[in-house]
C-alpha cells in the first residue's frame, strides 16, 4: 500500500509540473486552469486521506520503481485512479485551435460592427433627406413671410394715405374753409408736439395763418366755437430754434403777427420758458406758452 501511495504522489508531482508548464503557455485560458486545479485538489485530498490511515510516505525514484518502464506504469495507474480523465484531454488542446477560435470571435465582432456602421449610414442618409426637405420648406416659408411683409407694408401705406384723405375731407366738412385751406378745431387737450402729430396723421398740420385774411377766419371760428368762454388753442408757430425767431411748423418765417398787448401785459413775455403760440378764443390774439402745457388745438388741411 505504501508503494502505491508513493507512486501516486510522484505522479501527482509530474502532473503538477506539466500543468505548470501548460499554464505558462496558456496563461490566457483562465477557465481551463481553474478546472485543472480543481481536479488536482480532489486527487490530493484522496491521497492525503490514504496516507493518514497508513504509515508515512517515503520518496522513491523512477529507477527504484521499475527502470525506464516506470513512467508507463505510472500513466496506466493514473488513468485508473483519476476520477475525471477528461482533464488531460482538455490540457492537451492545441494552442492553434484556441487562436483560431479567438480570430473567429474577433472577425464576428468586426462583422457586427460593420453591420452597425451600415445601419447608421442608412439612418444618416434618411436624416439628411429630411433635413434637406425641412430646409426647403423653411426657405418657402421665409419667402412667403417676405411677401406677406411687403403686402402688409403696402396695406399700411394705403391705410395711411386713406386716413389722411379722410382727415382732409372731414376737416373741410366740419371746419372753416378759406380759398386754399380748411381749419378744424379739436376740443381735447394735447401738448404742442402731440397736437402736431395728430394733425399730421389726419393729413394736415397745426394751423399756420399766413396772412390777415386767414387770421380773421381763425378769430371768428374760435369765437363761435367757444363763446361765451375763453379757451386758448395751439397753432403751428414757435421760436424753439432761436429765441425771438418765430417760425411756422413748416419752417417758414412768420411775417404777420397779432400779439396780445394792453397796459399791463405785453406778449410775448415768456422768454425761453414759453416758446409755442396759442390763440385765445375771445379775441383771437396770440400768446406765448410753455410747449408742454395741454390745450385744445387747431389743424389745417390744404386743398
Amino acid at each position: 500500500m505504501e508503494f502505491w501511495v508513493m507512486l501516486q504522489l510522484l505522479l501527482l508531482g509530474v502532473l503538477l509540473r506539466t500543468a505548470q508548464g501548460q499554464r505558462d503557455e496558456l496563461s490566457s485560458e483562465e477557465e481551463r486552469k481553474a478546472l485543472m486545479l480543481k481536479h488536482l485538489q480532489e486527487v490530493l485530498e484522496l491521497s492525503e486521506l490514504e496516507a493518514t490511515e497508513e504509515e508515512p510516505l517515503q520518496e522513491v525514484t523512477l529507477t527504484e520503481v521499475g527502470g525506464s518502464d516506470g513512467k508507463e506504469i505510472f500513466e496506466e495507474e493514473l488513468e485508473e485512479q483519476l476520477p475525471h480523465p477528461t482533464v488531460l484531454t482538455l490540457m492537451t488542446t492545441p494552442p492553434a485551435q484556441e487562436e483560431e477560435d479567438g480570430f473567429t470571435y474577433v472577425f464576428s465582432r468586426l462583422n457586427s460592427l460593420d453591420a452597425a456602421v451600415h445601419r447608421l449610414n442608412v439612418q444618416f442618409y434618411h436624416m439628411d433627406v429630411k433635413v434637406s426637405q425641412f430646409s426647403k420648406g423653411l426657405a418657402e416659408l421665409k419667402g412667403g413671410l417676405a411677401e406677406a411683409r411687403e403686402s402688409l407694408t403696402s396695406l399700411n401705406e394705403i391705410a395711411i394715405r386713406n386716413q389722411k384723405e379722410l382727415g382732409k375731407i372731414d376737416g373741410c366738412l366740419r371746419g372753416r374753409r378759406t380759398q386754399s385751406k380748411c381749419f378744424l378745431i379739436f376740443k381735447h387737450f394735447e401738448v404742442y408736439d402731440g397736437a402736431q402729430k395728430l394733425c399730421a396723421a389726419r393729413g394736415g398740420n397745426l394751423a399756420m395763418p399766413a396772412d390777415a385774411t386767414e387770421l380773421a377766419v381763425l378769430r371768428r371760428y374760435l369765437h363761435d366755437a367757444f363763446q361765451p368762454y375763453n379757451w386758448p388753442a395751439w397753432v403751428g408757430i414757435h421760436d424753439r430754434r432761436a429765441e425771438g425767431l418765430w417760425l411756422f411748423e413748416s419752417g417758414q418765417r412768420v411775417s404777420v403777427f397779432d400779439w396780445y398787448r394792453d397796459h399791463l401785459v405785453t406778449q410775448p413775455n415768456g422768454g425761453t420758458r414759453e416758446n409755442c403760440v396759442t390763440l385765445s378764443s375771445d379775441d383771437g390774439k396770440w400768446w406765448d406758452n410753455d410747449c408742454e402745457r395741454r390745450m385744445y388745438y387747431i389743424c389745417e388741411y390744404r386743398l
